[in-house]
């Protein structure tokens, strides 16, 4: 059955990255708005993972902690989020709501030792639709599509408590940025339309360690770090020019361009390093620090012809994000299932990676979260909510303020378990 729900969740992930994703206005910038590789577990404590100690839940932003998990238990998640945004802009507002099929993962063994895991998630989404009145008439922008990476990785116990693991992820997608300028009736002139198109046909790999040091019978440190090197992206982008004639509904491309995205793209590196405390199998409590120097990155702007720039560098920002959160569950044998539930709190502060002139976009939120245990505990259906507000760090431009639910269902099945009773 299970196999069943993970093949259709791998459908509805794969088509829903060809639809709506969260709007907002600053994912004209990079790559659009990045995700985590968070899950509905880590939703909820601010999206920590590097060094959360946990074996009955995947987490694929420390591909170590895969061999942490029982040797005859198999792990299956899914998720979706509804996002809520609400923007404004001077004396301007507007709000708006998506949802998506967010995630599909799975996790097995492969002996005592080693594990494995294999999903599909997000790595960046862009969607952004705005249009204003200028002095010849009216002027629009729009952005879709995203990038989505299908992810094998694989763990192994190398010594006592420590482990390391390794994701390696195929990226693929494609990002739609358009702008279209329609005169009014008092000018002589062609309505234009310039199209920037990226298709992305690239590859990530993510290196991943964790230790736990025991302190007594309930008491332990987890420690953990995940790298990732940078690279040249791979793709394509075209840029098409369009001029429609309104009196013949002539449509004649005035500019095609096609470059290489490995000439003008890179893919940052990025430093994770997170620790984790345990207690009595009732409290975990974690904090991430993640590093990403995109300053270092090349990126052509997006208007920008190949050539035109002679130095593709120093166009985004360094990012640093610090999260911390923890989940407490008063006992998971309690006969009452009050106290079987997992609550969560998390924080968190992101520098964004995007440079928008000399301000970059920085964003703050708080995060709430529910493990609600199902089948003798064997399986969670985890309910978070998080509220961001983003904004410039200088200067005044649109202010977000963001609600994202996020559901999940986790399943844990022992499919290595065979009984002994006839």
């Amino acid at each position: 059955m299970t196999k069943k729900i993970f093949t259709v969740a791998i459908t509805l992930i794969l088509s829903a990255a060809m639809q709506a994703n969260a709007q907002t206005p600053y994912s004209i910038y990079g790559l659009g708005t990045l995700d985590d590789n968070t899950l509905g577990v880590n939703s909820g404590m601010g999206g920590v993972g590097y060094a959360i100690d946990n074996n009955k839940q995947i987490n694929p932003k420390n591909p170590a902690s895969y061999a942490a998990m029982d040797s005859l238990t198999f792990l299956f998640d899914i998720g979706m989020n509804v996002d809520v945004n609400w923007m404004k802009e001077g004396k301007l507002k507007e709000t708006k709501t998506t949802a998506n099929f967010d995630y599909a993962v799975l996790q097995f063994p492969m002996g005592k030792r080693f594990a494995a895991s294999l999903g599909v998630m997000p790595y960046s989404n862009v969607a952004y639709d705005y249009s204003s009145y200028i002095n010849m008439g009216a002027f629009s922008r729009t952005g879709t599509g995203g990038i989505t990476q299908v992810y094998f990785g694989a763990a192994a116990k190398i010594w006592k408590e420590l482990y390391f693991g390794v994701n390696a992820a195929f990226m693929f997608g494609n990002i739609t940025h358009s702008t279209t300028i329609l005169p009014s009736s008092s000018y002589n002139v062609m309505a234009m339309v310039d199209m920037v198109e990226f298709h992305v046909t690239d590859y990530k790999i993510e290196l991943g360690l964790r230790y736990t040091q025991p302190i007594n019978e309930k008491n332990s440190l987890t420690f953990g770090f995940v790298y990732t090197p940078g690279k040249k992206m791979l793709g394509k982008r075209y840029t098409n020019t369009y001029s429609l004639n309104s009196s013949d509904n002539t449509t004649t491309m005035s500019y095609s361009d096609t470059i290489s995205l490995k000439n003008n793209y890179d893919m940052s590196s990025s430093y994770g390093v997170g620790v984790g405390y345990k207690w009595n199998n009732r409290l975990i409590l974690g904090a991430d620090v993640t590093y990403q120097p995109w300053s270092k990155a090349s990126f052509l702007p997006l208007w920008e012809r190949q050539g035109a720039v002679t130095d593709t560098k120093g166009n985004l920002h360094d990012r640093l994000r610090i999260s911390f959160g923890g989940e407490y569950r008063h006992d998971q044998y309690a006969r009452q299932y009050m106290r079987r539930i997992r609550y969560r709190l998390g924080a968190y502060y992101d520098d964004s990676y995007l440079k928008i002139g000399d301000s970059n976009l920085r964003e703050i939120g708080a995060t709430i979260g529910l493990g609600f245990p199902l089948l003798q505990d064997r399986s969670i259906v985890n309910l978070s909510a998080q509220y961001f507000h983003r904004k410039l760090s200088t200067g005044s431009a649109v202010t977000e303020n963001g609600l994202i639910i996020s559901i999940g269902i986790s399943f844990n099945e022992m499919w290595f378990f065979k009984s002994k009773l006839q």
